[in-house]
């Protein structure tokens, strides 16, 4: 085979890949945006949202864990880290999705595929959430305590979403927190570098607290938000026929 057949074939090649790249990340994008349109669609029933946060704070009393107004009590005097919570809760979000996405694509597109699969199913289970029960978020329950730091801060990040993109009732589940986590599985599968690694878990650490201070979400929510993306993760593996296993057993077995 000549050089100059194997230089068509190479161009060939990275022709049909950037191709499939461009299909995947457009069906992504497609997605995305039907998620967040059907999502800002849904009806906004304010006095059951209320209703239900007001119960859901007396659940995490019964229960022990409502600590956010303890947490943003912290921050409340240092404009350095508000500015830091608020910033992580904007940017650490859609951007770092987007990165992880083609990270694990580049690396892995086979897995790639079954964590996608898992977002997509992970959507479609909060949108069912967020449209049976809207629950308002902390920062709307300044009768509580709560200060809603991007608000005061850095309104321009709230303007910057289009309207029709938001719902100010869909705190439960937090997915948020929930693709953070799903991030984090997702780099931890398909990468065993210390600098990826240690990314996923900082990321994920950082939206935990980030959440929490800026008065977005509850405890409560980034539990079923995990829960709901476990879950999703399990169903991927499971349509694609695979059994959760770690990637030592798989290379031991293969």
């Amino acid at each position: 085979m000549g050089a100059e057949t194997i230089l068509a074939a190479k161009r060939t090649g990275f022709r049909r890949e950037m191709v499939s790249f461009l299909r995947e990340a457009l069906f992504l994008f497609a997605a995305m945006i039907g998620y967040f349109l059907v999502r800002g669609g849904l009806p906004e029933r304010a006095a059951e949202a209320f209703s239900r946060a007001n119960q859901l704070i007396q659940l995490e009393q019964r229960l022990g864990i409502f600590v956010e107004l303890e947490w943003q009590e912290q921050i409340l005097d240092s404009i350095p880290l508000m500015k830091l919570a608020n910033w992580t809760y904007v940017w650490g979000h859609l951007p770092v999705l987007i990165f992880a996405a083609v990270w694990i694509y580049l690396r892995n597109r086979e897995r790639y595929r079954i964590y996608r699969n898992a977002l997509l199913i992970s959507a479609f289970i909060g949108l069912l959430s967020y449209g049976l029960f809207p629950v308002a978020p902390p920062r709307l329950l300044p009768e509580w305590g709560f200060v809603d730091t991007v608000a005061n801060l850095t309104r321009e990040n709230y303007d910057m979403q289009p309207g029709f993109f938001v719902n100010h009732y869909a705190a439960v589940p937090s997915l948020h927190f929930g693709w953070a986590l799903l991030i984090c599985i997702a780099l931890f599968d398909v990468d065993r570098s210390l600098p990826i690694r240690l990314f996923a878990v900082v990321s994920t650490a950082a939206m935990f607290f980030a959440i929490v201070l800026t008065a977005n979400h509850f405890i409560f929510d980034m539990l079923v938000g995990s829960f709901i993306v476990l879950l999703s993760i399990k169903l991927a593996f499971l349509l694609q026929g695979y059994r959760l296993r770690a990637p030592s057993l798989r290379r031991q077995q293969a």
